[in-house]
């Protein structure tokens, strides 16, 4: 379990790029892992695809990135540009509206991919 949960296996097999390189994506490996190490002990989730739990870890580690790049205001889009003597701003109310209802759906977004990886079984087994 977990022999493919790697910043390689996340950009060449999953052909996934938002996680800019292996160091970034270690800050978020072990929290995910220790999560679904304990879903799979407590036989709540078992493999529906070939790599399925490697995959749905490093689904996982993205959602946690993108997260907090929302959280540090990393995405958040410039208030205001000037272009030569022309100065232009923005409102920002709907990107702080969308920050508002992403934030509680962090652990959606991880149901999401881990449904789609594994199968989620009800209750210990």
């Amino acid at each position: 379990m977990f022999e493919n949960v790697s910043y390689n296996f996340y950009s060449n097999t999953l052909g996934r790029s938002v996680i800019p390189d292996e160091e970034t994506f270690r800050k978020y490996e072990l929290e995910n892992r220790l999560y679904m190490k304990r879903l799979v002990d407590d036989n709540l989730v078992e493999e529906k695809e070939e790599n399925g739990i490697d995959s749905a870890v490093c689904m996982m580690i993205e959602v946690d990135y993108q997260a907090s790049q929302i959280a540090s205001g990393e995405d958040a889009p410039d208030a205001s540009e000037s272009i030569g003597g022309y100065s232009y701003s923005t409102n920002n109310k709907a990107y702080e509206k969308y920050v508002e209802q992403n934030t509680k759906s962090t652990e959606e977004q991880k149901y999401k991919w881990l449904s789609l990886f594994c199968n989620v079984l009800g209750g210990v087994r």
